[in-house]
């Protein structure tokens, strides 16, 4: 599990992983009306749109994808994103899995955030 470190209170952001010799286009958006952050995601020619970013939920269950998404609350109130800053402040990180550990969790482990 790796935490994105480099996110910004940019209403919309673009970033690129690096996973598995390959390349996850990365996109973040706030949306103040609603107060919600949403992500789209490219990987090898399959992408997804749209998606909301929930705490400790894994996000593209049904995809297909050798990676998922999981947000934690670090104030532990289990409150989703709903601010801009909520991922510059620290409040909340987002992290991408990989396959084992999206197994790992849909068994039953608890997530080590």
């Amino acid at each position: 599990m790796r935490e994105l470190t480099n996110l910004t209170d940019e209403p919309i952001q673009e970033h690129t992983i690096l996973f598995e010799e390959s390349e996850v286009l990365l996109t973040i958006r706030f949306f103040p009306k609603t107060e919600i952050w949403c992500f789209d995601a490219e990987y090898k020619g399959k992408a997804v749109y749209g998606l909301k970013l929930s705490v400790g939920v894994l996000h593209m269950v049904g995809q297909n994808q050798p990676f998922d998404f999981i947000v934690s609350d670090n104030s532990n109130n289990g409150v989703d994103p709903f601010k801009r800053d909520d991922f510059s402040s620290g409040r909340c990180s987002l992290f991408i899995l990989d396959a084992d550990e999206m197994i790992s969790i849909r068994n039953g482990a608890e997530v080590p955030l």
